[in-house]
């Protein structure tokens, strides 16, 4: 969705002041954390059990910041601990996986390290892949038929990727090797063959043992084509037709074309037909109707008839809470039975947008406004008939924002200092955030929506940060976060 024009959002001032942990040495200076010898490293402990000893496994760590110059490491060990060493920060850690076995628990999280604080340690338990054969068969499908089925698990962590899986095969049966778990299954439609009984999706268990065999019962008649021809539409318009009816199994099928046929294979039964309907033009005849297919191919025509142009009526959208000057736009569809649809949009920086429309029934859609929420008409339906219809009214409201302060002490007054906080990642907060600010005052306030950030404080020449991670993460959650303390130390 387009966002149109900017404007300023509620701001909720809370400024709450705290000290973070600090380093135990004065000498770890830089916006990310640094590996040089003058810097403490924390240990941060990684336990396993439920691996065969001897076996490797690894964890992968890597600092959150708002550069690219963040810590990362991976290490390995063949004993039940990993030890990794970090400086004070925040970090993701990653558990690799084990050949043969899996975590089933979260295998990935965050953490954060400063020098006031115990260094976290984390266990995880890992179990062994004890696969089973879960069998599918299938009947009915011609000899050598390619079908394809999908299974997809209810496990956590590593074990997830393990459960879910896909197969195919030319011949009649198929096997997936899996864990204890609850499945479920989907097999893929094959063209001139139908499904009997609902037999294309389900459900089973693996509990200690492999699952009773699945069978998928398709039908694979002989099948004539219900053709639709069509006549009058300009060359490339698209038109539908839908289908429901009965031949041996329940068949319900849509089709669509930009030629002037499209054609269904069935098999004998009687079918009701409905043709879409084209916007611009009508049916001139019956739009739906029924057709027996008995052992030949069964021809309808279609023909349509193109409407004269009507009158046009002004439609009105009205917006109340915008600020002055802010841009905004409505779409509006004109569509017709199965989805295709014709569009217009309008925008506009006052507070009125208008529509000029004939006689249809139309849905729409407002577009949304950075740093405000829609409360009310912002999506709908509506019909023109031989007059205007009502004004439709749009409510918007300012999305609140939140005070995050970054407070520094040590700095000689007056020297100029600086801070970046940004979203941590796309779609974390409701409008992508990337402000630097820097002043020579104490403190440096931003104005935020509720989201995921973090922020990282700019080097000064001649000085090391002594108190608080120099970079880090927060979260903005109805309410101003604690404030950022950090303490500038001259270098020696």
């Amino acid at each position: 969705m387009r966002i149109f024009g900017t404007a300023l959002g509620v701001v909720v001032g809370l400024t709450i002041v705290v000290v973070l942990s600090s380093l135990a040495s004065a000498s770890a200076g830089s916006a990310g954390p640094q590996t040089s010898s003058a810097t403490p490293l924390y240990n941060v402990t990684f336990t396993e059990t439920g691996l065969p000893s001897g076996t490797n496994w690894s964890v992968h760590v890597a600092y959150v910041g708002c550069s690219c110059d963040g810590v990362r490491k991976t290490v390995t060990s063949n004993t039940p601990t990993i030890t990794i060493g970090v400086t004070n920060g925040t970090y993701k850690y990653n558990v690799l996986k084990v050949p043969g076995y899996f975590v089933n628990v979260s295998n990935h999280g965050e953490f954060n390290v400063t020098a006031n604080a115990t260094p976290p340690s984390f266990a995880f338990i890992f179990y062994p892949i004890v696969p089973f054969v879960a069998e599918f068969t299938e009947v009915g499908l011609p000899s050598g038929t390619l079908w394809t089925v999908s299974v997809t698990g209810n496990g956590h962590g590593q074990e997830r990727a393990i459960e879910d899986q896909t197969a195919s095969s030319y011949t009649t049966s198929l096997n997936f090797t899996l864990p204890n778990g609850t499945y479920h299954y989907i097999v893929t439609k094959i063209p001139g063959s139908f499904f009997v009984n609902n037999s294309w999706h389900g459900k089973f268990i693996i509990a200690g043992g492999s699952p009773p065999v699945t069978k998928v019962i398709f039908t694979t008649p002989p099948t004539y084509a219900l053709t639709f021809t069509e006549s009058g539409l300009p060359n490339g318009t698209n038109w539908s037709v839908r289908i429901n009816g009965f031949g041996g199994v329940h068949i319900a099928e849509q089709a669509s074309s930009t030629t002037s046929t499209l054609s269904f294979s069935l098999p004998n039964g009687t079918y009701h037909y409905v043709i879409g309907e084209v916007l611009g033009f009508i049916v001139n005849g019956s739009v739906s109707g029924t057709e027996v297919i008995t052992n030949t191919t069964v021809g309808v025509s279609v023909p349509f008839l193109q409407l004269e142009e009507g009158a046009f009526y002004p439609v009105a959208f009205e917006e109340n809470g915008l600020a002055n000057g802010t841009h905004w736009a409505v779409t509006v569809w004109a569509t017709h039975t199965f989805g295709h649809s014709r569009s217009e949009t309008q925008s506009s920086s006052g507070t009125m947008i208008f529509f000029l429309l004939q006689n249809s029934t139309y849905r729409f859609q407002v577009h949304g406004v950075h740093a405000y929420q829609i409360m009310s008409g912002g999506s709908g339906n509506f019909a023109v008939a031989g007059s205007s219809p009502g004004v439709q009214v749009v409510d918007f409201a300012p999305i609140p924002t939140y005070t995050v302060t970054i407070t520094e002490s040590g700095l000689v007054n007056g020297t100029y200092w600086s801070a970046l906080v940004r979203s941590t990642s796309s779609g974390s907060t409701l409008w992508p955030v990337h402000i630097v600010k820097t002043g020579n005052t104490t403190v440096l306030t931003y104005s935020v929506p509720n989201g995921s950030y973090c922020y990282k404080v700019y080097n000064i020449p001649g000085y090391h940060i002594t108190t608080g991670p120099a970079a880090g993460s927060f979260t903005v959650a109805g309410a101003s976060p604690a404030g950022i303390t950090i303490v500038f130390t001259p270098r020696a």
